[in-house]
């Protein structure tokens, strides 16, 4: 290891399977031989998991970025990988969340990405030994000598289930969305729309009030789960807004999950959202009567005849 010189190009390379990541930093010295300065690895928790190959990507150099940013600020910097982070950002028609995160980081540096095939000697061959093969077993967490303070700290992912639903011959709707914590607390939440929505307005309001309730839980990192492929895509930015009516939805949900620290939004079946869509479901149906804003609904374990004759 050494230390680099300010002014001089950095050469920084990032690698990804489907269980880890990782980067070296190296530069070359007078001679032109590349000598490195840090690296890192790290297998991936939880969402990132799921998380698709280019994002995989962008993961390793979001990390490279905190973990060296002090030296890629002062310094070109010359990043070599399979897949190029930035232009893969840059390419996507909608960044909300994580991407918009990584891309801010990543704007602040003098990058260009060039291809492995640029590699000059071994630099890099040290690093992609490190890393497992496909299905096999996970990295150790601590990274070799002076670096064994580094170690993964598990994230805590809050789940979140949203469902709307709608009454038409009533013009009413409901929202429904439950949030469970990463101990497994579960809080379930609907609401009643007692006032004129467009079509899949109920959708974008459970995700919205779901959203609301998260970030008043103190969430940072979380998973949403919705059975509307149209929300899910047009958040995601796979599906172009085409109902401009939804345009103010869409524009409050972005700025909330700008509060979390990682949020990704994935779309599942209506089986697995059953809790959520039941919620929205019934309260679609009530009609309150009187002053009263809201109803209590309880499990009951036993029926009540053998209650009295305990």
């Amino acid at each position: 290891m050494k230390s680099p010189v300010q002014g001089r190009p950095l050469i920084l390379y990032t690698t990804s399977s489907d269980v880890a990541i990782g980067a070296l930093l190296t530069q070359e010295d007078e001679e032109g031989i590349e000598r490195p300065i840090y690296y890192f690895s790290r297998t991936m928790r939880d969402a990132q998991l799921r998380y698709p190959k280019a994002e995989r990507a962008c993961l390793a150099l979001a990390h490279a970025i905190q973990r060296y940013r002090h030296y890629l600020l002062s310094n070109r910097v010359v990043l070599v990988a399979k897949d190029d982070p930035i232009k893969f950002l840059l390419s996507k028609p909608a960044l909300i969340g994580r991407p918009t995160k990584w891309l801010l980081q990543m704007s602040e540096l003098d990058i260009a990405c060039v291809l492995p095939k640029a590699i000059k000697g071994q630099a890099v061959a040290d690093l992609l030994v490190a890393f497992p093969r496909e299905d096999t077993t996970l990295l150790h967490e601590e990274v070799p000598g002076e670096f064994s303070e580094i170690s993964v700290i598990q994230e805590e992912i809050w789940l979140l289930y949203f469902d709307g639903s709608a009454t038409p011959s009533n013009d009413t709707g409901g929202a429904g969305f439950v949030l469970v914590s990463p101990s497994g607390e579960v809080f379930s939440h609907s609401f009643k729309m007692d006032f004129h929505f467009i079509k899949n307005s109920t959708e974008y309001e459970a995700f919205i009030l779901g959203l609301s309730l998260a970030k008043q839980a103190g969430a940072k990192h979380l998973e949403i789960r919705g059975d509307s492929k149209l929300l899910v895509n047009q958040m995601n930015g796979k599906y172009s807004l085409k109902e401009v009516t939804l345009a103010p939805f869409r524009a409050e949900a972005q700025r909330l999950i700008t509060h979390f620290s990682d949020a990704i939004i994935v779309h599942t079946g209506r089986t697995n959202n059953r809790h959520a869509d039941c919620l929205a479901t019934l309260v679609s149906k009530l009609k309150f009567e009187g002053s009263d804003k809201s109803i209590t609904v309880q499990q009951c374990s036993v029926p009540s005849t053998w209650l009295t004759q305990v």
